[in-house]
């Protein structure tokens, strides 16, 4: 009888390992392909992240530069106030055009904070837009540059915000 104990004790050890190596080779394929998927999710991550914050970053820069230049500056030639308008013109729709890419983006690979926060940018974006085009059209358009300031350090902090704070 302890003959047989001692048997069946040798074999159940050599089934446990075979049982664990059958197991890791049935399930190894999909651990891989769960690493794999959760790799190429941080790649796209940090990949549609970077042009988001590119995109938004010009943006504020062109804002930035239209603010203090194109209408805070005596100096600035008409040369110089064209590309200005168009590196706004660019980023602006650049970024509109892609409004829904972006927040599709969010959605999936962050968290509602950070859609929210698109969100809000996009608003204060428009905000700034809706300035932009009334100074176009008004003949004297200084009582509105002190409202295209306010629109974009609002805009300003909401982009702050969404790349550096919500995520």
């Amino acid at each position: 009888m302890t003959r047989l104990l001692g048997s069946f004790a040798d074999q159940a050890g050599t089934w446990f390992v075979g049982v664990v190596l059958a197991l890791l080779g049935v399930f190894s394929g999909r651990l891989v392909e769960t690493v794999k998927f959760a790799l190429n999710r941080a790649d796209l991550r940090a990949k549609y992240y970077e042009q988001l914050a590119i995109d938004v970053s010009l943006l504020v820069f062109a804002v930035d530069r239209l603010t203090k230049v194109y209408y805070g500056a005596a100096w600035a030639t008409d040369e110089l106030k064209s590309g200005i308008a168009n590196a706004y013109d660019e980023a602006y729709s650049k970024i509109r055009s892609q409004e829904y890419v972006y927040l599709s983006w969010l959605n999936r690979y962050w968290n509602h904070r950070m859609a929210d926060a698109f969100v809000s940018t996009m608003e204060k974006m428009r905000a700034v837009d809706a300035v932009l085009i009334q100074l176009n059209e008004l003949s004297n358009p200084n009582d509105e540059v002190k409202q295209l300031e306010a629109a974009f350090l609002e805009f300003q902090k909401a982009a702050h915000f969404l790349l550096v704070t919500a995520n």
